[in-house]
């Protein structure tokens, strides 16, 4: 006689049961992306945020100490649906008592990128896309 348990699993099965018990956690489009300046180094602090051009939905992230983000939306779901975004960069520098060699946040994120009017940064994520997401910007000229 034979029980249950003796037959086969599906595929489909085995797939319904690890998403019950990953709690269905699933991402969209590229789940991560970097933030560098043209010298190749990378931000190393601040926030960024994507707002899509169609349909006005954001999506956003602290970026690391190693300039790497994970675009994130107001549910907490991480991933960049397909689509074309603005994107601008935020970065709160507090310095007003340090001397400039004791700074320690790497270059400094010029304000025109803290806005979408002046940010001139977009991204467009295309269909079956997995790759990070890779954000160049300038650096505030040294004073």
């Amino acid at each position: 006689m034979r029980n249950a348990f003796s037959k086969p699993i599906s595929c489909a099965t085995c797939i319904l049961f690890l998403m019950a018990l990953t709690g269905c956690a699933y991402s969209i489009g590229p789940t991560k992306g970097i933030v560098r300046f043209q010298d190749g180094s990378c931000l190393t602090s601040g926030s960024i945020e994507f707002r899509n051009i169609t349909d006005g939905t954001c999506f956003a992230s602290r970026v690391n100490n190693r300039g790497v983000f994970h675009p994130t939306n107001i549910n907490g779901k991480i991933g960049l649906p397909v689509g074309t975004y603005e994107v601008v960069i935020v970065q709160i520098v507090l310095t007003e008592d340090l001397a400039k060699r004791d700074h320690s946040h790497g270059h400094t994120v010029p304000r025109r990128y803290a806005d979408y009017n002046t940010s001139g940064l977009s991204v467009t994520v295309t269909a079956d896309q997995t790759k990070p997401i890779e954000i160049a910007i300038r650096a505030a000229p040294e004073e």
